[in-house]
This record gives structure tokens, sequence and C-alpha cells, in this order.
């Protein structure tokens, strides 16, 4: 079978997938979203991004910016093994530990503020297969590398002459110590690097594109199921800093709406709705065994049933489409917000499952991004390929348990059609 390329400028005056959908995470801006598919039969679209920020900053639950790893919290020391099985008193740190729990309750005590730097490099990897009446395939795959160094540990303890303060005996022993201390439950301390791929999103959607109006110039509207499988590195949760490079082994199933219309020949307007629902996954955690335990480090680890909570992600964009020798820019708002999950221990007598979903790590996540893409379309009129470039920048303005990075980066599309 012989096959014909053909291109036209009306098969991209419409960018037909900015980013998508391994996409809302709590420690970079959110992506711009999807735009409503163009309804050309056997039309092929393959896209990719690249791009990275960084930050020292996050946002706790009540979206002020504090130290990266306050957004949970500061990291109470006091309660640290209170519940937990490290009561052998011929451990030295558990006694240490111990000694340290009987002092009297203060606040601020015994507790640290816990600082970091991290970087992302990021790229986006996807392609869409038009089949025909409006229906295509999706596929989408992100490459990452998250890094976390320049690690600080502040002591928040007060400095004064009530005891207990900073220089209490006890305290100080545990700050002389503390990284041995922590990998004598097992925990690593140190910087970390995670990269690989993401999670992978397969999609089946279907499109249609109205232009039978009398004041607008369309009305776009695509929907999208599919679902989400967990090729991306997990979590280790022997290490303090360790991020997964996707949702951390849980298969998803997400359902996507994206609407547009277009009026005046160049402005277009549009919103987008991504629900992503999560099947549950048992695995080992570290969790809290204790309510007043506070911060990431935990030194309990049980296995549990990880019930993630759904991610929600909405939002809408204006776009002034070739306005200028090819050239388009989009600006548009997101939100993201990631609902609370929580656990079910294997083994409810050793671990309360309150105390464990008291956790705020649990507790989900929202953010709020601007982002801003300018684009040249270098297709023209009976091209037998279309290229398209861009440049994109993603403005986190407002979140809550989110690192505050903001990301900068370029993109690459081509669109082809196919008749047989």
């Amino acid at each position: 079978m012989k096959y014909k390329i053909h291109l036209t400028v009306a098969i991209v005056a419409t960018t037909q997938l900015l980013f998508a959908l391994d996409n809302p995470h709590f420690y970079r801006a959110t992506n711009m979203f999807l735009e409503p598919r163009l309804e050309h039969d056997y039309l092929t679209t393959f896209n990719a991004t690249l791009g990275g920020g960084s930050s020292t900053k996050g946002r706790s639950a009540h979206n002020t910016i504090v130290p990266l790893f306050d957004i949970y919290g500061t990291q109470s020391f006091q309660d640290l093994n209170v519940n937990t099985l490290f009561q052998d008193p011929n451990n030295q740190y558990n006694q240490l530990l111990a000694q340290l729990n009987m002092l009297p309750v203060r606040t601020n005590f015994a507790t640290l503020s816990i600082d970091g730097h991290f970087k992302i490099i990021e790229s986006n990897l996807s392609c869409a297969q038009n089949l025909s009446k409006g229906l295509f395939l999706f596929f989408h795959l992100p490459v990452r590398r998250l890094q976390i160094k320049d690690i600080t540990f502040t002591d928040l303890s007060p400095d004064d002459d009530i005891v207990p303060n900073k220089n209490t005996p006890v305290w100080q022993q545990v700050l002389q110590e503390l990284r041995p201390l922590l990998a004598n439950y097992g925990i690593n301390v140190y910087p970390t690097t995670s990269a690989g791929v993401g999670d992978l999103t397969s999609w089946l959607g279907w499109t249609h594109n109205y232009q039978e109006t009398n004041t607008l110039d369309f009305i776009d509207f695509t929907l999208m199921a599919g679902f989400l499988a967990p090729t991306g590195k997990q979590r280790n949760e022997n290490k303090l800093f360790s991020l997964p490079t996707g949702y951390n082994g849980h298969w998803g199933f997400p359902l996507c709406t994206t609407a547009s219309i277009g009026f005046y020949e160049w402005v277009t307007i549009g919103g987008y709705l991504n629900t992503l629902f999560f099947i549950n996954k048992s695995r080992a955690m570290r969790i809290k065994t204790d309510c007043e335990q506070s911060g990431i480090i935990k030194l309990a680890c049980a296995r549990v049933s990880d019930h993630r909570g759904p991610l929600i992600n909405t939002g809408f964009y204006c776009k002034a489409d070739h306005v200028g020798h090819g050239v388009s820019a989009t600006a548009a708002y997101s939100f993201a917000s990631q609902q609370k999950s929580h656990l079910t221990p294997s083994n409810p007598v050793l671990f309360d499952r309150n105390t464990m979903n008291s956790d705020p790590m649990l507790a989900g996540w929202n953010m709020h991004t601007l982002n801003f893409l300018l684009e040249y379309d270098f297709a023209k009129e009976d091209s037998t390929v279309g290229n398209r470039i861009g440049l994109f920048y993603n403005l986190q303005v407002a979140g809550a348990r989110v690192f505050n990075t903001n990301v900068v980066g370029g993109t690459y599309g081509i669109d082809i059609t196919w008749s047989l």
C-alpha cells in the first residue's frame, strides 16, 4: 500500500497537544494542559518538550514561603521514637531518644528546620494518531532528573536560660550524632538524584470540530479516557530525600475533557478538566507512630495498603493564533490538586491507623500556575511536513505543601497527514 503525505496550513493552525499527562506533581509548576484535538482523519502529531527549574523554597499548608522541606511542618525529635519497635535499651540511639523524650515539653525545643536545593530537568514526549470519525490514540511518556542537594538542618530550639533549650546536653548529643543516629534506623539523609522515565499514559479519545456557526469561527470538543502505567522509579523509603519519577508505583485511570471556541479568525479561548484515579498499592512505608510527631523523618516502617487520593487538574487559556507570520502566543491558568490519601496497616495491632493517617504528607497538596507559551509554526501551504518550535514558562503563584519551582523550556512539534 502506498501513502501520500499532505500538510495544509489549516491542519497546523491549532497546536494539538501542548503537554500531558503524568503532569501535576508537587515539586514543580504544573505544565500547560491539552487543547482539543483537531478532527482530521489520519493526522499524526509528535511533540517534545525540554525544560528545567530549581528552588530552595516551598509553600506550607497556608501558602506561606518556607524552607524546602518545611512544607509539611518543622521536624520534631522529642517524640520521634514513641510507639515504635525500636525499644532495645542496649542500643545507644534508642537510649538517647528515650532521654530526649523524658525532658519537659517546650515549644520548638528539639525541632529542626530542613532546607535544601531542588533541581529538575524534564522532557515530555508524546504521540497522537488520528483514526477516523474523530477517534484517535494518544501516548505520553515523561523523562525526568530530580535532584536534592545542599541539605541543611537548622536548630529552632529556644536560646535562653530556661531548660530545656538548645544547649541541653542530650539535645546537643543528638545534633552531633544526627546522621549516624538516623542511619541506625535505616535512614539516609544525604543528597539524592532520581533519573529515568515517568509513568506512561495511553489514551483513546474522540474529538469533534464544529464550524457550522454564524458568529463563531469554530467550537471544538474532545473526550479522552485511558490508563496510566507505573513505569517510573519509586521512592526509596530509606533515603529521606528520595523522589519518585512518576506516581510511585500506582496504576491510574485518567478521564479528560477539553473544549475551545474561536472567533475573529485569530482568538481562541478554551478550558480543560482532567481527573486521575489511582488503584490501591501495597508497599512498605515510613509512618507516624505518635500524633505529636511532625516533619518528614519517621523511624517506623510498616507494610500498608496505600489508598492514593485522586488527582484533579483543570484550567483555561486564551490564545492569539497565528497573529503574525506563524507566531502564536498562549496564556493559561492551571489548578492542580492531589486529594487526601490514607493508609491501611497490614498489622493494625502494631500500628494505629488513625495515627499514621494524621501525617501531613498524606493530606494532599494544591497548586496554582500561570502558563505562557510563544510558538512559531514553519508550516506552509502544500508543505510535506509541518514543524513547530516554542518557548514556555510556568510560573507558580500559590499553593499548599508544594515546592516553589518555576520551569522554563522549549518545545518542538511536527504534524503530518496521511491520505490513503
